[in-house]
This record gives C-alpha cells, structure tokens and sequence, in this order.
C-alpha cells in the first residue's frame, strides 16, 4: 500500500541567489499531484479582466488558481512549480511580478517557478498566463 500523505520541502542552497517571492528547489513525495492549465485574466464569460494592467492581470490570475485549490482542499502552499508567461516582459516588470506572487503565497511557502517573457498569447489583451503543480494529500 502506497504513502498517501503529501511531503513538500522547500530548499534555499546557499550557492545561489535566493529570492523571496520563489524556491530554488522544491520536493514532493507521496500524496496526489494537481495540474492547473495556464490561466489568463479572463472571467467565467471569457471577458478579459483589467486591461492593460499587468498587476491586475497578475493578482486575477493567482486569485483564480487560489479559488480552483481551495475546489480540490488545496492552498497555494501546496503549490511546487509555477511557470509565468509575460507578454512582453520588461526588468521594469520585476517588482509587479514579485509583488503578485509574494501576496499570493504569503507566508505558506513558495514554488519552484520560471518566468518567461514572450511574443504573444493567445487572448487578446491578455498580458499574462500562469500555470501551476500543486501536491496534496490524496
């Protein structure tokens, strides 16, 4: 019989530059993983949510998948791997996107995470798409 409680550790190596808003590496073991597509800030009508502002758009999106967790007893604290795709991307952009992802995983801990400036996505006027693997019990 399988282990099915979820383990989750989080680790910082000294020899790289560790950031707040992320995890350089995350482990998981046991329990029952949670894949989220990549989520735009569109509503539930397809209605794009806070146009051109990219931290509305951010803290839409992390909202979203916040709501989606909680549906399977998940938090973003369950959250091990977050890729971010930026329209555009800019270093200006920097503090937006660290600000969105430090609100939404507070203190539970951080992910393991990619952020990936590109050319397009497929949403007008959408100016990010976020996905995310999340471990829980199972």
């Amino acid at each position: 019989m399988s282990d099915s409680t979820a383990k989750i550790e989080r680790f910082r190596p000294s020899h790289l530059h560790n950031k707040p808003h992320f995890t350089s590496v995350v482990t998981s073991e046991g329990g029952k993983t949670i894949h989220v597509s990549g989520l735009v800030a569109s509503d539930a009508n397809g209605e794009l949510v806070a146009p051109g502002d990219l931290g509305g758009q951010l803290n839409y999106v992390f909202a979203n998948i916040k709501q989606a967790l909680a549906e399977l007893g998940a938090t973003p604290a369950n959250v091990v791997r977050q890729r971010i795709f930026i329209l555009d991307m800019k270093l200006e952009d920097r503090p937006t996107i660290s600000s969105a992802m430090n609100e939404f995983y507070g203190d539970g801990g951080s992910a393991s995470s990619t952020c990936i400036g590109i050319s397009s996505i497929l949403i007008e006027g959408a100016l990010v798409e976020i996905d995310v693997t999340a471990v829980i019990d199972g």
